[in-house]
């Protein structure tokens, strides 16, 4: 599953592992501290989550720093720009509190103890959920002009990218010039963008008013792909190979960065 949906809102499956790992280390920390009668305080747990986050954040970035143009586009976080081995940073990070705070080292090993469980939990829990990957569907999306185009014939024979998206969803509006720039950029990936549901002169218009130029738009009038893939977010992004099966996906914004990083492991070269 790449994505948990509460009502309205949509989280990527890992922001929302991070969220309730916190949340139940947070709980159980004022639970022990309720029960021994000491002063409520979770400095010691902001700093090593901090420091996971920032772990990961800053290790993605020196990964990928030859993908960011600015500053400013590094410290945009909402490109999910996170590599899991700078989040380890937290573990020293621990060891150093649990050793400085001999007054707090059993409510926060009671703390730590239950994230790793809930994490494990919510984990197993979530691959159970997932949906097994299966082919394209045999579904016909349109072209801007009305014409039906089967998606397994347009999608055979590359490798190729889906991108899931509306033009009233503001992330997907975000990662339109990434996208428009990837089509140069990695000449082995056939890039599809699949509007949801929205008309064509909508589309048309929007893509006008933006400049923005693609070799593959269609339009999926009645989502098709949206119930196929299980998850009504926008954007969700699916790569397949020449085949049409699914060999990954990423829910959310896409940044340049964030594209190479989930594009690496599936293509033939390198590109810079």
């Amino acid at each position: 599953m790449d994505a948990v949906i509460i009502g309205p809102l949509a989280l990527p499956a890992a922001a929302f592992i991070t969220l309730i790992a916190f949340l139940t280390a947070v709980f159980s920390l004022q639970w022990w501290q309720k029960r021994h009668h000491l002063a409520r305080s979770e400095r010691a747990l902001w700093l090593i989550a901090l420091s996971g986050l920032l772990g990961a954040r800053l290790s993605f970035l020196w990964r990928y720093q030859d993908q960011y143009p600015s500053l400013a586009a590094m410290l945009d976080i909402r490109d999910g720009g996170w590599w899991w081995p700078g989040g380890l940073l937290a573990i020293p990070v621990a060891v150093l509190l649990l050793w400085r705070t001999p007054n707090q080292r059993g409510g926060l090993l009671v703390a730590l103890s239950a994230s790793a469980a809930c994490t494990g939990l919510a984990v197993v829990t979530l691959l159970a959920l997932r949906q097994p990957t299966t082919p394209l569907p045999d579904v016909a999306l349109y072209t801007l002009q009305g014409e039906p185009v089967p998606l397994q014939q347009v999608s055979a024979g590359q490798l190729t990218l889906i991108n899931l998206w509306a033009s009233w969803c503001p992330p997907c509006r975000r990662e339109m010039p990434v996208l428009q720039d990837a089509q140069s950029r990695y000449p082995p990936l056939r890039i599809l963008l699949a509007n949801q549901g929205e008309t064509s002169a909508s589309v048309r218009r929007y893509l006008t008013e933006q400049e923005l130029q693609f070799d593959f738009s269609l339009l999926d009038p009645n989502t098709e792909l949206s119930r196929h893939t299980g998850n009504s977010g926008l954007p969700l992004t699916l790569l397949v190979d020449a085949q049409g099966n699914e060999l990954a996906r990423h829910f959310g914004p896409l940044s340049a960065a964030s594209l190479h990083h989930f594009l690496q492991p599936h293509l033939p070269g390198d590109p810079q």
